[in-house]
């Protein structure tokens, strides 16, 4: 039994893995209630931990309280140990959630591949059909975006991202959500279409991340939904260490 943790910028994921399956999964803010979240895992026989992360602050918090709860030395990754090929200029900035990312989808995939990852960013990650990343683009997050208009904005309220039925909206909280939705959905399908150019053969698209279970109905290219790529990338990347 092992116990996944994958710290973000907004939020992080702590998840069981047993037997070919996800028994617990619990979400929590960043840092606040780690230890109230990990004492829900002490009933059960974990024998070791993984942890992905991009806040190295919290990473620190992290080893420290698994070790006093599991008396578990954590398993860190990082681009040194994922046995990934990135063709990149700077392999050492890639983010662990990124090569998470990359690590299952190359397991999960033949041929070329973009994950598209919506977190704090919305990151798309290119995989070539030599199983190499080859780099990707960052762009700020749906709901980093529609925070900041909101901060910026005196007149706007923090309302409720959404899709609204008819992309003219009809008052604030309705001209918000179209605004915001509806071009992340344009940009996304833009995005896609220029990284397809610049690759040769089939393509799978890949969603994940906390918005892509509301942005993959309204996604009118051909894509896969994976909700669990990240965890499954650090389970792939741990076992390959182990």
């Amino acid at each position: 039994m092992i116990l996944l943790i994958d710290i973000g910028n907004t939020n992080t994921v702590c998840a069981l893995y047993d037997n070919h399956i996800y028994i617990k999964n619990e979400r929590i803010k960043q840092i606040k209630n780690i230890h109230t979240t990990l004492e829900i895992f002490l009933e059960y026989d974990i024998k070791s931990v993984a942890i992905c992360s991009v806040v190295p602050n919290a990473t620190n918090i992290y080893v420290n309280k698994i070790k006093e709860f599991f008396k578990i030395d954590p398993f860190i990754v990082s681009h040194e140990n994922s046995n990934i090929t990135l063709k990149v200029d700077a392999p050492n900035e890639v983010g662990a959630d990124r090569i998470c990312n990359v690590k299952a989808a190359i397991k999960k995939i033949e041929g070329n591949c973009i994950v598209i990852d919506f977190g704090t960013a919305t990151t798309y990650d290119i995989i070539n059909k030599r199983k190499e990343f080859i780099g990707g683009a960052i762009a700020p997050g749906i709901d980093v975006s529609a925070n900041y208009l909101i901060k910026k904005a005196a007149l706007l309220k923090e309302t409720i991202l959404e899709f609204p039925k008819e992309i003219i909206g009809k008052n604030t909280k309705t001209n918000v959500q179209s605004g915001v939705m509806y071009s992340a959905i344009y940009s996304i399908e833009g995005m896609i279409k220029h990284i397809l150019s610049e690759l040769e053969g089939n393509t799978t698209i890949i969603l994940t991340g906390g918005f892509s279970s509301l942005i993959s109905p309204r996604l009118t290219t051909k894509h896969v939904l994976d909700s669990t790529l990240t965890l499954d990338g650090i389970r792939i990347i741990h076992e390959e260490n182990h």
